[in-house]
C-alpha cells in the first residue's frame, strides 16, 4: 500500500519534533557532564591553565536549537522547547540526587567516587535550574528584540549578541550557586571566565549551524519568525 505525500507543513513539523529531540537529549546529557573539569591552556594569554566543564560542550548545543526555532517559528515555539528541556534537566539532576543517596551494592567499590562527583545534587538542581530558566528565556527575548530592529535580515546578529549575554548569563549563575564554598574561591572566577570563553568561541563557529538549520526547514537563510509565512520545503 503506498505511502501517502507527507505535506511541507507536515515535514516541518517532523524537523521541529527532531530539534525538539535534539534539544532536549542536550539537556538530559548535561548534567553528567559538568562535574567533569578539563583544561584550558591560555598561558599564552597570560591567564594560565583554566579549568572548563566539559558540560559546556554539549550545553552550547541547545543554544542554536532555541534560535533556529525562534527564527522559523517564533519565540512561543521556542519556549515551549525551554519549557520541555527544563523539565528534563530537573528530572535527570533528581535521579542524580537520588542515585546518591542509594545505598550501594555489596562490594561495588566505586560508590565513595560516584557520591563524591554527585552527591552536590541539590545544589546543582537549585543552580541549573535557575540558570537554565534565566539563560534560555533570556536568549529567546534579546534574539525577539534583536529581530524586531533589524527584521528578517542579518541572523548572525541575533544570534551572537541573544547567545553571548545568554551563556554569560547561564554560566554566571550556575557556577556561583554550584561551586561556590566546594572549589577555592579564587578558583570560582577563572572556571566561570575559561567556561565561558568556550561557549563564546563555540557562539561564534555555531552560527553557520544555525543558518543551516534554517535553510534544512524553510529552504531559505532566514525566515519570519512564524510558521505559516516561512517557506517550506516537501
Amino acid at each position: 500500500m503506498p505511502v501517502p505525500a507527507v505535506g511541507a507543513s507536515a515535514s516541518a513539523e517532523t524537523k521541529y519534533h527532531i530539534l525538539v529531540g535534539v534539544y532536549v537529549g542536550a539537556w538530559g546529557l548535561v548534567p553528567g557532564l559538568t562535574p567533569k573539569l578539563i583544561p584550558l591552556d591560555l598561558e599564552w594569554g597570560g591567564l594560565g591553565v583554566l579549568a572548563v566543564s566539559f558540560g559546556a560542550f554539549v550545553h552550547a548545543i541547545t543554544f542554536p536549537c532555541t534560535d533556529a526555532v525562534a527564527e522559523v517559528w517564533g519565540p512561543a515555539r521556542a519556549r515551549l522547547m525551554v519549557y520541555v528541556g527544563f523539565a528534563v534537566y530537573a528530572m535527570a539532576i533528581a535521579f542524580y540526587m537520588v542515585g546518591a543517596a542509594l545505598p550501594p551494592a555489596p562490594g561495588w567499590p566505586l560508590n565513595d567516587a560516584y557520591v563524591s562527583i554527585f552527591s552536590q545534587a541539590e545544589r546543582m538542581i537549585i543552580a541549573s535550574l535557575a540558570a537554565t530558566g534565566v539563560a534560555q528565556l533570556l536568549d529567546i527575548f534579546l534574539f525577539e528584540q534583536v529581530r524586531r530592529l533589524t527584521g528578517p535580515r542579518w541572523l548572525w546578529l541575533r544570534n551572537n549578541v541573544s547567545t553571548a549575554i545568554s551563556q554569560l548569563a547561564d554560566t554566571t549563575i550556575f557556577y556561583s550557586i554550584a561551586f561556590y564554598g566546594v572549589i577555592p574561591n579564587e578558583q570560582l572566577p577563572l572556571i566561570v571566565f575559561g567556561t565561558y570563553l568556550v561557549k563564546l568561541v563555540i557562539t561564534v563557529v555555531d552560527t553557520p549551524v544555525v543558518y543551516l538549520v534554517v535553510r534544512w526547514i524553510t529552504g531559505s537563510w532566514s525566515a519570519s519568525g512564524t510558521q505559516n509565512d516561512c517557506p517550506q520545503r516537501s
